[in-house]
């Protein structure tokens, strides 16, 4: 039993929101029981415009040869401050690299949703879910569950030329996208054949199909994450990761701990 029962109760828990509480108990606190104010940041306002374009482009508000100067000529009003590392120009290039050479046609698709929210239970525990995109293959039939990723999980070793890849992040992504597979197949009667991560910055792809034991897995990590939220009393923080404390909290001006 926890103090703050009769607020986790009623929380409509997501993957952002249990992901939070595994990356600092604290800054859950801050963020769902107390619901502090939340502040943006360079990355949060360059992952969302990014995902407007590409939202206009399947609602058919916009043009495949009309995205890049939409991105060139709403950039700066979208997408505010610096980041620290100080690669404010890499990011707007590779995202204009991107939408330049931008290679999904709508046309092959059938769009299935776009932004939606889906609001479900699991458990008597409420739940929601927005993928980001959901299309199906004229040529083949299947469906598939597109994402899109502004993290750069690849990077490349420039003495090598060895590419690494940082699999811990990109297994996080796909625990997201079975939740979502979960909501679609059950909750909007949508099964899911293939999942697609779209790396803009990368711009690059990587796909896997469906699989039960996935969701499962999701799932399970889901309830048990709740399970110890509903069962916290404390909220220890975690101040292990400078960076992310002090730049990407979205609560960062309300902790004591930073």
């Amino acid at each position: 039993m926890s103090e703050y029962d009769f607020i986790v109760d009623n929380i409509r828990y997501s993957y952002s929101s249990v992901s939070t509480y595994e990356t600092c108990r604290y800054g859950f606190k801050l963020t769902y029981i107390d619901a502090c104010p939340r502040i943006d940041n360079f990355y949060s306002d360059y992952g969302k415009f990014t995902h407007e374009c590409l939202e206009k482009y399947f609602m058919g508000e916009l043009d495949s040869f009309e995205l890049s100067e939409y991105y060139r000529d709403n950039y700066d009003f979208m997408v505010h401050g610096e980041p620290p590392v100080g690669s404010a120009e890499v990011y707007r290039t590779q995202g204009q690299y991107f939408f330049d050479n931008y290679f999904l046609n709508r046309d092959d698709y059938e769009i299935l949703a776009t932004e939606s929210t889906i609001a479900f239970d699991i458990d008597e525990v409420l739940v929601t879910a927005r993928p980001d995109l959901v299309l199906k293959e004229k040529a083949t039939g299947k469906s598939v569950l597109y994402d899109y990723k502004t993290a750069m999980p690849f990077s490349v070793n420039k003495y090598t030329g060895k590419e690494t890849v940082d699999n811990k992040k990109i297994s996080g992504f796909y625990k997201q996208m079975f939740l979502y597979t979960y909501a679609l197949r059950v909750h909007e009667k949508i099964p899911i054949d293939k999942i697609t991560l779209l790396f803009t910055r990368a711009n690059r792809e990587v796909t896997i199909d469906w699989t039960p034991i996935k969701e499962i897995e999701a799932i399970q990590w889901l309830t048990d994450t709740i399970k110890l939220i509903k069962d916290d009393n404390v909220f220890p923080y975690n101040n292990s990761n400078p960076f992310f404390c002090n730049n990407l909290c979205s609560v960062r001006n309300f902790c004591e701990y930073r």
